[in-house]
């Protein structure tokens, strides 16, 4: 009986930590076993073209106007990792491998590649801020120079309005295609990208806006079994305790 108390008193202390994770991002998305938070999108403007992820042969991505894009977030810590879907293609990926390819971001000498998801929090924000800036430096070197601006805003999408934290870059010209042009929002409260709108041509048009739809986590099940554990943790105590008198 007192192997089997150690055994459940140790499984619910490890559920329990499950559910009480890092405060550097917004709990809800935290993956737990009983599921994975999913954050859709809605592809406002997508290029007409097919867009080729990666450079070793992962395939390519074709949208329309009106998709959704969705990420199912399964590691929610210093590598944030997902399984995408965007149109035709789905890819497991991280975090800045999503910024890269679609253009979320700078890759500048100092790369600023926030993507779908921010870490929350004011010195979050702040490092977040001076990476951006950083990324368009006008130093020798870094082939990204520009613009960058940042503020914090309210964003209305869909009537609902969001407290965000928003990033606005401009390329300096550089004499190949068009310069990029890259503006970001991101939810304070979640830490989510609730628009984005970014464009850059250097063989084919891209052009790629994205608007937040929905976050659906996963749901109360993982506190009912978190309850539940508890409760018949603390009924073997009492049989134990009952049966030592």
């Amino acid at each position: 009986m007192r192997s089997l108390l150690i055994a459940f008193l140790t499984l619910c202390f490890l559920t329990t930590s499950i559910v009480a994770s890092s405060d550097d991002y917004y709990q809800p998305l935290v993956p737990s076993p009983q599921g994975n938070t999913i954050v859709n999108w809605r592809m406002v403007e997508t290029p007409e073209l097919a867009v080729q992820w990666g450079w070793t042969g992962e395939g390519a991505w074709l949208a329309a106007s009106g998709n959704i894009m969705s990420f199912a977030i399964t590691t929610l810590d210093e590598y944030i990792t997902g399984d995408l879907t965007i149109g035709n293609f789905t890819i497991e990926a991280n975090n800045t491998d999503v910024a890269r390819e679609l253009v979320l971001g700078v890759w500048g000498l100092t790369p600023f590649f926030p993507g779908l998801v921010v870490a929350i929090g004011q010195n979050n924000f702040d490092d977040l801020n001076d990476t951006a800036y950083a990324s368009a430096e006008r130093v020798q070197g870094n082939y990204m120079n520009g613009t960058m601006e940042s503020s914090y805003e309210p964003v209305v999408i869909g009537g609902i309005s969001y407290d965000c934290i928003v990033f606005d870059y401009e390329q300096d010209p550089s004499g190949y295609g068009e310069p990029q042009r890259t503006y970001l929002a991101y939810d304070r409260l979640t830490g989510v990208l609730v628009r984005a709108n970014t464009s850059v041509t250097i063989v084919n048009e891209y052009n790629l806006v994205l608007e937040i739809q929905s976050i659906l986590p996963p749901g109360p099940v993982m506190l009912l079994i978190v309850g539940s554990l508890s409760i018949f943790a603390i009924v073997v105590i009492v049989l134990v305790v009952v049966k030592r008198r």
